[in-house]
């Protein structure tokens, strides 16, 4: 199992029993990252009794090797959305951005992850001529939201005041299992995969591959590989973002994005701690080879070690890197999957996408929790899978 920057940085917090008798709840939240955290929060706090099903190690995934750069804004420049513009779209996701900031520092506060709370300016960066037509309309379309935005001497890039906070993805995750472990309508199973799901006009039965049985009420299925299989979405792809961690000299707290071909996003702190992540390639099943991900892995490190040094040109930059690699999702109007699946009765999607996932993660761990209440928010209608 290949570790990204934040397993290699941390020992792990606590361990989880597999499932290992038949159960009933009121909802089984299907994998135990970053999303099945958010979404467990949520919904343990509303009272619900949750069973939280993960095939390994809670954080070991995805999440363990995510950039984990948080936004305050639409992070994707255009909403390619089908739907009419005079319905707002760019409006409604910027106010739902800006519910989903506010909804991550009420679960700061309670894990006691103050340092979090930190944000820093982010930077969106033109390196090619012929992007200065789509920066200048990023900036029309920024102003045109209220958004205050500033733009750099040089005419090349955008700077948003505090836009940006960076967020160990599996101290955060491992962290808030660890406060919901406590409650009593809470049930964590590491080591434990669903093998088969049923659904029913009212109840969801999910048979786990050492044949136990969970009665539930509802199903969520959050963002995975694995999920995005047994929901059968269409219209998704996924990527492989790859990473290198470093030491630097560069003392900055900094979030950059650079307008490349594929952006190229580089992450610092003030300790000299930089994240370079970028060159998403699509998948295919070559890359369930772990030699050639490691080729892979290895031909990308100099890139994005070369656009580090391009950027920051004296920077004194160690040798030793940690190169790796982890999903992203990709819908074709960069909007995220948060809805019941229509084929499937009582099973709910909450599927974050692209650079902006985790806050899609929290607006559907939001929407969800009042969802499988019967109450469907309106903003439902623009994360439905056939939109």
């Amino acid at each position: 199992m290949q570790k990204g920057i934040w397993l290699i940085k941390n020992k792990i917090k606590n361990i989880y029993p597999y499932l290992s008798d038949n159960i009933e709840c009121d909802v089984v939240i299907v994998g135990g990252g970053i999303c099945g955290a958010i979404t467990a929060y949520f919904l343990a706090k509303d009272g619900f009794k949750i069973a939280v099903l993960e095939k390994n190690l809670i954080g070991y995934n995805t999440t363990g090797v995510s950039s984990a750069c948080i936004t305050d804004f639409i992070d994707e420049l255009y909403i390619k959305s089908n739907l009419n513009k005079e319905k707002n779209i760019e409006r409604k996701l910027l106010d739902l951005k800006r519910k989903a900031n506010s909804l991550l520092d009420e679960i700061i506060v309670d894990i006691q992850k103050s340092e979090y709370l930190k944000k820093s300016d982010y930077t969106i960066l033109n390196t090619k001529m012929f992007q200065k037509s789509m920066l200048k309309n990023e900036i029309n379309m920024r102003k045109g939201l209220g958004e205050k935005v500033d733009i750099n001497d040089s005419n090349s890039g955008i700077n948003i005041k505090q836009g940006a906070r960076m967020i160990d993805s599996y101290d955060f995750a491992s962290s808030i299992f660890e406060y919901i472990s406590k409650f009593p309508n809470v049930n964590i199973f590491e080591n434990t995969r669903l093998k088969e799901l049923r659904s029913f006009y009212d109840y969801v039965e999910v048979e786990t591959q050492n044949d136990f049985t969970i009665k539930a009420n509802s199903l969520i299925l959050t963002t995975s590989v694995d999920n995005l299989q047994i929901s059968n979405m269409p219209n998704i792809e996924v990527y492989k973002r790859f990473s290198i961690a470093l030491k630097t000299n560069i003392k900055e707290k900094m979030c950059y994005k650079l307008l490349n071909d594929i952006p190229i996003y580089i992450r610092g702190d003030e300790k000299g701690n930089v994240i370079v992540s970028g060159i998403d390639t699509k998948y295919s099943f070559k890359m369930d080879n772990y030699k050639y991900i490691e080729s892979l892995e290895k031909e990308n490190e100099k890139k994005l070690k070369s656009t580090l040094c391009k950027m920051f040109p004296k920077a004194e930059i160690a040798d030793e890197i940690i190169s790796y690699s982890g999903n992203v999702y990709i819908s074709k109007d960069n909007l995220p999957v948060i809805c019941e699946i229509e084929s499937i009765p009582n099973v709910y999607l909450n599927i974050g996408m692209g650079s902006s996932s985790i806050a899609h993660m929290l607006i559907g761990a939001d929407i969800l929790k009042d969802a499988i209440k019967g109450y469907y928010k309106k903003e439902m209608n623009l994360f439905k899978i056939n939109r």
